[in-house]
């Protein structure tokens, strides 16, 4: 859904030259290669299952030349960014002119849920993942995700102590500086950029990171969204010719 209510404003054709930042286990990559031919993607430390044009590299210093895509796009991405005014610099130069990029960033409802759920859907989240860890024994790992991290058993003191304090989300300094960070005026401040214009901003629907009655209630989640409770925001922007 999120993928959708983003592509819907970005107006190319198959043969354009693509860029997904942070690719991940590669679940928006193969969404992206359906509907591409030419698609490039980028992580500096997960590597996707279908690894043809990836690259692992940061955002930052995009191993690319100028001018060089007609879309670049990323979902969840920028707040992980050590230097975001950098990547965009370097996003903007290896965007053709007339070229989109597209960008999902959280939202402040979302990171609200994180914290207040947290005592309540963290154990499930644990439960979850010891079912996947037991499930993986019994198969190929690779068959499920080729991301060796994912297998990491935790200590069982790290599953506590993310239990009491959880992990700041993104690169900020705290929980509140990233609160605040996910405001739609700072993200709007933040894409502001003299060579791009805003094409469209996007309020996404209702989710939380703990997944609770996931795939349930698409939609009262798609309208929660568009009505002030988006989980997450898209802000599709042009280069100036």
């Amino acid at each position: 859904m999120e993928f959708e209510g983003t592509m819907k404003y970005v107006p190319l054709g198959p043969t354009s030259r693509v860029l997904e930042l942070g690719c991940g286990d590669g679940f928006q990559l193969g969404l992206l290669r359906q509907g591409f031919q030419h698609v490039f993607a980028i992580d500096p430390n997960r590597r996707p299952r279908a690894v043809g044009g990836f690259v692992y590299a940061f955002g930052e210093a995009l191993p690319f030349p100028d001018e060089y895509f007609d879309l670049l796009i990323s979902n969840c991405v920028v707040e992980h960014l050590v230097d975001r005014a950098c990547a965009m610099e370097e996003g903007v130069r290896v965007l053709k002119p007339g070229g989109y990029m597209a960008h999902v960033v959280p939202a402040r409802y979302w990171k609200a849920t994180s914290l207040l759920l947290n005592p309540i859907a963290y154990p499930f989240r644990v439960l979850e993942k010891w079912v996947d860890i037991r499930r993986a024994r019994r198969t190929k790992r690779e068959e499920i995700s080729p991301d060796p991290a994912r297998w990491v058993r935790p200590r069982v003191l790290e599953v506590i102590g993310r239990w009491i304090y959880p992990p700041i989300h993104g690169t900020y300094s705290s929980h509140f500086a990233e609160y605040r960070a996910y405001g739609r005026e700072h993200w709007v401040r933040f894409f502001a950029h003299p060579k791009l214009s805003v094409v469209a901003e996007v309020p996404l629907p209702c989710v939380t990171q703990f997944g609770l009655l996931r795939y349930r209630l698409l939609t009262l989640r798609a309208w929660l969204g568009s009505h002030g409770l988006e989980s997450s925001r898209a802000f599709i922007l042009r280069k100036t010719d």
